[in-house]
Protein backbone atom coordinates (compact mmCIF):
# COMPACT_ATOMS: atom_id res chain seq x y z
CA UNK A 1 0.00 0.00 0.00
CA UNK A 2 2.20 3.10 -1.25
CA UNK A 3 0.12 5.71 -2.10
CA UNK A 4 -2.10 7.57 -0.36
CA UNK A 5 -4.46 10.58 -1.09
CA UNK A 6 -4.47 12.38 2.34
CA UNK A 7 -2.37 15.77 1.27
CA UNK A 8 -4.88 16.27 -1.77
CA UNK A 9 -7.86 16.26 0.42
CA UNK A 10 -6.29 18.50 2.66
CA UNK A 11 -6.33 20.56 -0.42
CA UNK A 12 -9.39 20.71 -1.51
CA UNK A 13 -10.80 21.36 2.29
CA UNK A 14 -8.36 24.44 2.66
CA UNK A 15 -9.81 25.26 -0.94
CA UNK A 16 -13.76 24.67 -0.29
CA UNK A 17 -12.80 26.19 3.70
CA UNK A 18 -11.74 29.66 1.63
CA UNK A 19 -14.30 29.47 -1.04
CA UNK A 20 -16.88 29.49 1.31
CA UNK A 21 -15.72 31.91 3.71
CA UNK A 22 -15.55 34.58 1.02
CA UNK A 23 -19.45 34.11 0.21
CA UNK A 24 -20.54 34.59 3.79
CA UNK A 25 -22.36 37.73 4.75
CA UNK A 26 -20.40 39.62 7.76
CA UNK A 27 -19.86 38.61 10.93
CA UNK A 28 -17.25 35.67 12.34
CA UNK A 29 -18.35 32.12 10.32
CA UNK A 30 -19.36 28.82 12.46
CA UNK A 31 -16.02 27.55 11.56
CA UNK A 32 -14.03 31.06 12.21
CA UNK A 33 -11.82 28.85 14.58
CA UNK A 34 -10.86 26.48 12.12
CA UNK A 35 -9.97 28.98 9.29
CA UNK A 36 -7.62 30.67 11.92
CA UNK A 37 -5.61 27.55 12.25
CA UNK A 38 -5.17 27.02 8.24
CA UNK A 39 -4.19 30.90 8.00
CA UNK A 40 -0.63 30.73 8.69
CA UNK A 41 -0.23 28.11 6.44
CA UNK A 42 -1.18 30.21 3.36
CA UNK A 43 0.14 33.65 4.76
CA UNK A 44 3.52 32.94 6.00
CA UNK A 45 6.40 34.35 4.78
CA UNK A 46 8.80 32.49 2.57
CA UNK A 47 11.11 30.45 4.58
CA UNK A 48 14.98 31.34 4.31
CA UNK A 49 18.03 29.47 6.21
CA UNK A 50 19.20 31.49 9.39
CA UNK A 51 22.61 30.41 10.55
CA UNK A 52 23.61 30.40 14.30
CA UNK A 53 26.20 29.59 16.31
CA UNK A 54 29.14 31.16 18.79
CA UNK A 55 30.92 33.46 16.99
CA UNK A 56 34.62 31.78 16.42
CA UNK A 57 37.08 32.97 13.61
CA UNK A 58 39.18 29.49 12.43
CA UNK A 59 42.48 29.19 12.59
CA UNK A 60 44.30 30.07 9.42
CA UNK A 61 46.91 26.95 10.18
CA UNK A 62 46.85 23.77 12.51
CA UNK A 63 49.31 25.86 15.15
CA UNK A 64 47.03 28.53 15.36
CA UNK A 65 43.37 26.52 15.26
CA UNK A 66 40.65 27.92 17.34
CA UNK A 67 39.94 25.78 20.69
CA UNK A 68 36.66 24.46 20.90
CA UNK A 69 34.55 22.67 23.21
CA UNK A 70 31.02 20.87 22.94
CA UNK A 71 28.49 23.51 21.26
CA UNK A 72 27.22 25.31 18.17
CA UNK A 73 29.52 27.53 16.51
CA UNK A 74 29.58 30.03 13.37
CA UNK A 75 32.06 31.18 11.21
CA UNK A 76 32.80 32.00 7.49
CA UNK A 77 33.95 30.30 4.77
CA UNK A 78 35.23 31.99 0.55
CA UNK A 79 35.91 29.35 -2.13
CA UNK A 80 38.90 26.97 -1.67
CA UNK A 81 39.11 28.61 2.70
CA UNK A 82 40.52 26.44 4.56
CA UNK A 83 39.73 26.73 8.73
CA UNK A 84 40.98 25.21 11.27
CA UNK A 85 39.43 24.11 14.87
CA UNK A 86 41.53 22.22 17.54
CA UNK A 87 39.28 20.04 20.11
CA UNK A 88 40.83 18.37 23.44
CA UNK A 89 39.52 14.68 23.60
CA UNK A 90 40.00 12.81 27.65
CA UNK A 91 41.16 9.86 27.11
CA UNK A 92 38.28 7.09 25.82
CA UNK A 93 36.45 9.47 24.41
CA UNK A 94 34.72 10.06 20.89
CA UNK A 95 34.69 13.30 18.93
CA UNK A 96 31.98 14.60 16.45
CA UNK A 97 32.82 17.26 14.34
CA UNK A 98 30.19 18.49 11.75
CA UNK A 99 30.36 21.42 9.28
CA UNK A 100 27.27 23.25 7.08
CA UNK A 101 27.33 25.48 4.64
CA UNK A 102 24.43 27.08 2.91
CA UNK A 103 24.32 28.77 -0.35
CA UNK A 104 22.17 29.94 -3.04
CA UNK A 105 24.52 30.68 -5.87
CA UNK A 106 25.03 28.41 -9.16
CA UNK A 107 27.33 25.67 -9.35
CA UNK A 108 28.96 23.07 -6.83
CA UNK A 109 28.99 23.41 -3.57
CA UNK A 110 31.04 21.15 -1.44
CA UNK A 111 32.70 20.83 2.19
CA UNK A 112 35.21 18.80 3.42
CA UNK A 113 35.92 18.09 7.16
CA UNK A 114 38.93 16.22 7.97
CA UNK A 115 40.97 15.56 11.74
CA UNK A 116 44.11 16.20 11.08
CA UNK A 117 45.70 14.40 14.70
CA UNK A 118 47.00 16.59 17.60
CA UNK A 119 49.80 18.37 15.48
CA UNK A 120 47.64 19.20 11.88
CA UNK A 121 49.76 17.16 9.99
CA UNK A 122 48.32 13.65 9.98
CA UNK A 123 45.26 12.18 8.22
CA UNK A 124 42.84 10.77 10.67
CA UNK A 125 39.50 10.84 9.06
CA UNK A 126 37.35 12.88 6.50
CA UNK A 127 33.91 13.41 5.13
CA UNK A 128 32.57 14.88 2.42
CA UNK A 129 29.68 16.70 1.31
CA UNK A 130 28.25 17.95 -2.02
CA UNK A 131 25.00 19.60 -3.84
CA UNK A 132 25.15 20.99 -7.14
CA UNK A 133 21.11 22.37 -6.82
CA UNK A 134 20.97 26.17 -6.82
CA UNK A 135 19.55 26.20 -3.43
CA UNK A 136 21.83 23.87 -1.08
CA UNK A 137 22.10 23.00 2.37
CA UNK A 138 25.48 21.13 2.74
CA UNK A 139 27.17 18.84 5.55
CA UNK A 140 29.90 16.77 6.40
CA UNK A 141 30.72 15.48 9.86
CA UNK A 142 33.95 13.18 11.09
CA UNK A 143 34.60 11.18 14.61
CA UNK A 144 37.15 10.22 16.06
CA UNK A 145 38.45 8.61 19.82
CA UNK A 146 40.70 8.87 21.87
CA UNK A 147 41.67 5.44 22.25
CA UNK A 148 45.43 5.58 23.15
CA UNK A 149 46.51 3.45 19.59
CA UNK A 150 48.26 4.55 17.00
CA UNK A 151 51.71 6.06 16.60
CA UNK A 152 50.54 8.80 14.08
CA UNK A 153 48.79 11.07 16.90
CA UNK A 154 45.08 10.10 15.78
CA UNK A 155 44.22 7.99 18.45
CA UNK A 156 46.10 10.21 21.34
CA UNK A 157 43.93 11.97 24.10
CA UNK A 158 44.45 15.62 24.23
CA UNK A 159 44.36 18.51 21.30
CA UNK A 160 43.21 16.88 18.07
CA UNK A 161 42.78 19.27 14.92
CA UNK A 162 40.34 19.25 12.55
CA UNK A 163 39.49 21.01 9.03
CA UNK A 164 37.00 22.68 7.58
CA UNK A 165 37.43 22.90 3.19
CA UNK A 166 35.10 25.27 1.11
CA UNK A 167 35.22 24.13 -2.50
CA UNK A 168 32.30 26.28 -4.30
CA UNK A 169 31.24 28.81 -6.26
CA UNK A 170 29.89 32.83 -5.42
CA UNK A 171 30.68 35.13 -2.28
CA UNK A 172 31.66 33.98 1.04
CA UNK A 173 29.01 31.49 2.84
CA UNK A 174 28.22 30.98 7.22
CA UNK A 175 29.72 27.99 8.08
CA UNK A 176 28.02 26.39 10.99
CA UNK A 177 30.17 23.88 13.41
CA UNK A 178 28.78 21.43 15.56
CA UNK A 179 30.57 19.52 18.32
CA UNK A 180 30.01 16.97 20.85
CA UNK A 181 32.18 14.98 23.05
CA UNK A 182 30.51 11.22 23.99
CA UNK A 183 32.52 9.47 27.12
CA UNK A 184 33.99 5.58 27.10
CA UNK A 185 31.37 3.24 27.39
CA UNK A 186 32.06 0.64 30.17
CA UNK A 187 28.67 -1.19 29.31
CA UNK A 188 27.43 -0.96 25.85
CA UNK A 189 24.11 -1.81 26.46
CA UNK A 190 21.52 -4.09 24.88
CA UNK A 191 22.33 -5.96 21.79
CA UNK A 192 21.92 -4.96 18.10
CA UNK A 193 18.79 -4.96 16.58
CA UNK A 194 16.36 -5.12 13.68
CA UNK A 195 15.79 -2.15 11.32
CA UNK A 196 12.31 -0.19 12.22
CA UNK A 197 9.02 -1.20 10.51
CA UNK A 198 6.73 1.40 9.02
CA UNK A 199 3.66 1.37 10.91
CA UNK A 200 0.89 3.41 9.59
CA UNK A 201 0.34 6.26 12.48
CA UNK A 202 -3.37 6.72 11.62
CA UNK A 203 -5.34 9.85 13.02
CA UNK A 204 -5.96 13.26 11.48
CA UNK A 205 -3.58 15.46 9.95
CA UNK A 206 -2.04 17.77 12.10
CA UNK A 207 -1.25 21.16 10.42
CA UNK A 208 2.32 22.60 11.04
CA UNK A 209 5.07 25.48 9.64
CA UNK A 210 8.30 23.54 8.97
CA UNK A 211 11.66 25.27 10.32
CA UNK A 212 13.79 26.99 7.94
CA UNK A 213 17.17 25.45 9.33
CA UNK A 214 18.43 23.06 11.82
CA UNK A 215 18.55 25.28 14.86
CA UNK A 216 14.95 26.38 14.06
CA UNK A 217 13.19 22.84 12.85
CA UNK A 218 10.14 22.34 14.02
CA UNK A 219 9.62 19.30 16.76
CA UNK A 220 7.58 16.75 15.67
CA UNK A 221 6.23 15.23 18.75
CA UNK A 222 5.68 11.74 17.54
CA UNK A 223 3.99 9.08 15.27
CA UNK A 224 1.61 10.80 13.04
CA UNK A 225 0.33 12.71 9.76
CA UNK A 226 1.92 16.37 9.52
CA UNK A 227 1.09 18.62 6.33
CA UNK A 228 2.75 21.97 5.58
CA UNK A 229 3.10 23.40 1.90
CA UNK A 230 6.28 24.42 0.63
CA UNK A 231 7.00 27.02 -2.42
CA UNK A 232 10.10 26.74 -4.63
CA UNK A 233 13.60 27.89 -3.11
CA UNK A 234 12.21 26.76 0.65
CA UNK A 235 13.74 23.82 2.71
CA UNK A 236 11.62 22.68 5.31
CA UNK A 237 12.99 21.32 8.81
CA UNK A 238 11.74 19.10 11.00
CA UNK A 239 13.38 17.36 14.16
CA UNK A 240 11.87 13.91 15.82
CA UNK A 241 13.44 13.03 19.41
CA UNK A 242 14.37 9.62 20.05
CA UNK A 243 15.56 8.27 22.86
CA UNK A 244 17.94 4.82 23.98
CA UNK A 245 15.95 1.87 22.39
CA UNK A 246 13.31 4.03 19.93
CA UNK A 247 13.39 4.22 16.30
CA UNK A 248 12.03 6.16 13.11
CA UNK A 249 10.81 5.80 10.22
CA UNK A 250 8.96 7.66 7.56
CA UNK A 251 8.14 9.05 4.09
CA UNK A 252 7.48 12.45 2.67
CA UNK A 253 4.53 13.36 0.28
CA UNK A 254 4.34 16.27 -2.10
CA UNK A 255 1.38 16.82 -3.97
CA UNK A 256 1.08 17.97 -7.90
CA UNK A 257 1.30 21.25 -9.52
CA UNK A 258 0.93 22.53 -13.21
CA UNK A 259 5.04 23.13 -13.52
CA UNK A 260 7.53 20.35 -13.31
CA UNK A 261 9.40 20.73 -9.80
CA UNK A 262 12.22 19.28 -8.37
CA UNK A 263 11.83 18.39 -4.41
CA UNK A 264 14.36 16.34 -1.90
CA UNK A 265 13.88 14.89 1.36
CA UNK A 266 17.23 14.89 3.11
CA UNK A 267 17.62 12.62 6.47
CA UNK A 268 19.81 13.54 9.29
CA UNK A 269 20.99 12.15 12.30
CA UNK A 270 22.16 14.36 15.56
CA UNK A 271 25.52 15.28 14.56
CA UNK A 272 23.89 16.12 10.70
CA UNK A 273 25.13 13.48 8.98
CA UNK A 274 23.25 12.74 6.28
CA UNK A 275 21.63 9.13 6.13
CA UNK A 276 20.12 9.43 3.51
CA UNK A 277 18.42 10.94 0.41
CA UNK A 278 15.86 10.54 -2.18
CA UNK A 279 15.03 13.50 -4.73
CA UNK A 280 12.38 13.50 -7.76
CA UNK A 281 11.02 16.10 -10.28
CA UNK A 282 7.51 16.19 -9.15
CA UNK A 283 4.83 17.23 -11.86
CA UNK A 284 1.36 17.29 -11.68
CA UNK A 285 0.63 13.90 -9.14
CA UNK A 286 1.44 13.74 -5.94
CA UNK A 287 4.89 11.47 -5.24
CA UNK A 288 6.26 9.88 -2.04
CA UNK A 289 9.65 9.88 -1.23
CA UNK A 290 11.59 7.23 0.38
CA UNK A 291 13.55 4.90 0.35
CA UNK A 292 13.09 3.09 -2.38
CA UNK A 293 9.27 0.96 -2.28
CA UNK A 294 9.56 1.65 1.95
CA UNK A 295 9.82 4.45 4.29
CA UNK A 296 13.13 5.76 5.37
CA UNK A 297 14.02 3.75 9.23
CA UNK A 298 16.32 3.41 11.65
CA UNK A 299 17.45 1.13 13.76
CA UNK A 300 16.79 1.61 17.53
CA UNK A 301 19.01 4.04 18.97
CA UNK A 302 21.76 1.27 20.71
CA UNK A 303 25.47 2.10 20.98
CA UNK A 304 25.67 -1.36 19.34
CA UNK A 305 23.88 -0.37 16.69
CA UNK A 306 27.10 1.82 15.31
CA UNK A 307 29.05 -1.23 14.69
CA UNK A 308 30.64 -1.51 11.04
CA UNK A 309 28.86 -4.70 9.90
CA UNK A 310 25.39 -1.92 10.14
CA UNK A 311 24.33 0.53 7.49
CA UNK A 312 21.21 1.79 8.05
CA UNK A 313 22.55 4.63 10.67
CA UNK A 314 26.03 5.53 11.75
CA UNK A 315 26.77 7.32 14.86
CA UNK A 316 23.89 6.53 16.81
CA UNK A 317 23.05 8.18 19.41
CA UNK A 318 20.05 10.13 21.50
CA UNK A 319 18.45 13.38 20.20
CA UNK A 320 17.33 15.08 17.17
CA UNK A 321 16.89 13.27 13.94
CA UNK A 322 16.88 15.87 10.87
CA UNK A 323 14.12 15.71 7.93
CA UNK A 324 14.92 18.21 5.69
CA UNK A 325 12.48 18.89 2.25
CA UNK A 326 13.64 21.17 -0.56
CA UNK A 327 12.46 22.41 -3.29
CA UNK A 328 14.12 23.65 -6.72
CA UNK A 329 13.19 26.09 -9.20
CA UNK A 330 9.83 27.96 -9.61
CA UNK A 331 6.23 28.17 -9.68
CA UNK A 332 3.43 27.81 -7.22
CA UNK A 333 3.67 26.12 -4.00
CA UNK A 334 3.08 22.57 -3.14
CA UNK A 335 1.33 20.55 -0.40
CA UNK A 336 3.97 19.14 1.53
CA UNK A 337 2.90 16.00 4.19
CA UNK A 338 5.10 13.75 6.54
CA UNK A 339 4.30 10.61 7.88
CA UNK A 340 6.27 9.63 11.32
CA UNK A 341 5.97 6.67 12.82
CA UNK A 342 8.86 6.09 15.88
CA UNK A 343 8.94 2.80 17.62
CA UNK A 344 10.14 0.83 20.88
CA UNK A 345 10.38 1.65 24.36
CA UNK A 346 13.00 4.03 26.32
CA UNK A 347 15.85 2.32 27.45
CA UNK A 348 18.97 3.25 29.92
CA UNK A 349 21.29 3.04 27.26
CA UNK A 350 25.15 2.21 27.85
CA UNK A 351 27.07 2.81 31.13
CA UNK A 352 29.43 5.47 30.52
CA UNK A 353 32.63 6.21 32.98
CA UNK A 354 31.81 7.82 36.37
CA UNK A 355 31.20 11.39 35.21
CA UNK A 356 30.22 11.00 32.11
CA UNK A 357 26.82 11.45 30.16
CA UNK A 358 25.98 10.79 26.42
CA UNK A 359 26.09 13.94 23.91
CA UNK A 360 22.34 14.54 23.20
CA UNK A 361 21.46 17.38 20.70
CA UNK A 362 17.96 17.01 22.24
CA UNK A 363 19.42 19.05 25.39
CA UNK A 364 21.62 21.01 23.62
CA UNK A 365 25.44 21.91 24.56
CA UNK A 366 26.84 24.02 26.87
CA UNK A 367 29.18 26.76 25.34
CA UNK A 368 32.24 28.12 27.06
CA UNK A 369 31.40 30.46 29.75
CA UNK A 370 33.09 33.41 28.41
CA UNK A 371 31.64 32.82 25.09
CA UNK A 372 30.81 35.72 22.98
CA UNK A 373 27.06 36.26 21.45
CA UNK A 374 25.99 34.99 18.67
CA UNK A 375 26.52 36.77 15.67
CA UNK A 376 25.40 36.85 12.12
CA UNK A 377 27.87 36.34 9.54
CA UNK A 378 28.82 38.93 6.62
CA UNK A 379 26.64 37.10 3.80
CA UNK A 380 23.92 35.63 4.82
CA UNK A 381 21.32 33.18 3.60
CA UNK A 382 19.17 36.43 2.91
CA UNK A 383 21.88 38.13 1.15
CA UNK A 384 22.81 35.30 -0.69
CA UNK A 385 19.26 35.31 -2.44
CA UNK A 386 19.85 38.74 -3.91
CA UNK A 387 22.83 36.96 -5.99
CA UNK A 388 23.29 38.04 -9.41
CA UNK A 389 19.84 37.34 -11.81
CA UNK A 390 21.89 35.63 -14.39
CA UNK A 391 22.83 33.08 -11.81
CA UNK A 392 19.16 33.11 -10.72
CA UNK A 393 18.14 32.00 -14.16
CA UNK A 394 20.73 29.80 -15.03
CA UNK A 395 20.52 25.82 -14.90
CA UNK A 396 21.83 25.12 -11.57
CA UNK A 397 23.46 21.37 -12.51
CA UNK A 398 26.47 22.54 -15.03
CA UNK A 399 29.19 21.81 -12.50
CA UNK A 400 32.02 19.28 -12.95
CA UNK A 401 31.98 15.93 -11.08
CA UNK A 402 33.36 15.96 -7.53
CA UNK A 403 36.37 13.74 -6.75
CA UNK A 404 36.64 11.96 -3.53
CA UNK A 405 38.81 9.33 -2.88
CA UNK A 406 40.12 8.89 -6.26
CA UNK A 407 36.56 7.87 -7.03
CA UNK A 408 34.44 10.26 -9.17
CA UNK A 409 30.88 10.84 -7.74
CA UNK A 410 28.54 12.11 -10.47
CA UNK A 411 25.78 13.80 -9.33
CA UNK A 412 22.76 12.53 -12.08
CA UNK A 413 20.27 15.31 -12.24
CA UNK A 414 17.39 13.02 -14.37
CA UNK A 415 13.77 13.25 -14.05
CA UNK A 416 13.87 11.00 -10.71
CA UNK A 417 16.80 10.07 -8.70
CA UNK A 418 17.24 8.56 -5.34
CA UNK A 419 20.55 8.24 -3.39
CA UNK A 420 20.27 5.58 -1.33
CA UNK A 421 22.46 5.71 1.72
CA UNK A 422 20.78 3.10 4.07
CA UNK A 423 20.70 -0.60 3.57
CA UNK A 424 17.60 -2.21 2.38
CA UNK A 425 15.38 -3.30 4.80
CA UNK A 426 12.52 -6.11 5.50
CA UNK A 427 9.30 -5.00 3.31
CA UNK A 428 6.85 -2.17 5.84
CA UNK A 429 3.82 -3.47 7.25
CA UNK A 430 0.51 -2.44 5.81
Amino acid sequence: MRSRALPARAAVALAVALCAASALPAGPPAHAAELDTLAPLTQRALRSYEPTGIAVDGGPDPARAAALVPGSYLDELTDKQVKYYSVDVPAGYTAYVSGTTVSKVKGLEALDVKQLGERGNSFCASDTGFDQDLSKVVTASVRWTASGAGGNGCGRPGRQVFSVTRRGTGPPVPLEVEVLLEPQALDKGPAEADIARYTEPGGAAQPVIGGGSFAAATTLPGSGHYTDTIAPGEWAFFRVRLDWGQSLAFQTRVGGGKELTRVQTHFYNPIRKQLAQDAWGVHDTEHIFAKGMDPFATRPVRFLNRSDGQQEVADMLPGWYYIAVAAQGEGESRSLAVDVSVAGTKEPGPVYAPGGQAPDSAHGSNPPASAPATKTPTRTQRDLAHSSAKDEESAAFGGPLVWAGGVAAAILLGAGLTVLLLRRRPSRDT
